[in-house]
């Protein structure tokens, strides 16, 4: 192989590469939901409040999920033992149908997907679908 053919091979995968970057990046955020969000089951099932806005009640298994600008999501993981952690992984919102999807950041694997609603700037419905 020549090496004209090299560089025009390697010109050609620089551009598919960037191309698809392009692609993942122009996914749209909506700037309402960043921000770390916790489940306040005592408004009902899908209500979420900013983790900041109130103390929160000692009980159940509360869901939280912290959407950040830069693409990452740390949610919390419930877990059978009450030993309870946070995952990081990679979100991206479908405009279209107002979902987010939570993928594993080193598989691509769609990890969950959700539905949400804004209902003010301080309460979001979110809820999990089925995949």
């Amino acid at each position: 192989m020549g090496m004209e053919l090299k560089i025009a091979i390697g010109r050609i995968l620089i551009i598919l590469f960037s191309i698809g970057v392009l692609v993942f990046s122009c996914e749209e955020q909506r700037p309402e939901i960043i921000g770390c969000w916790t489940n306040v089951y005592e408004e009902g099932q899908d209500v979420y409040k900013p983790c900041n806005m109130q103390a929160f009640a000692p009980g159940h298994f509360r869901q939280v999920y912290d959407f950040r600008s830069d693409g990452t999501v740390n949610y919390l993981v419930l877990h059978p033992a009450d030993a309870h952690f946070m995952r990081e992984a990679k979100w991206v919102y479908k405009k279209g149908d107002s979902q987010v999807y939570i993928i594993d950041s080193t598989t691509d694997q769609l990890l969950l997907k959700l539905s949400i609603s804004i209902h003010s700037d301080d309460a979001i419905s979110i809820t999990e679908m089925s995949q």
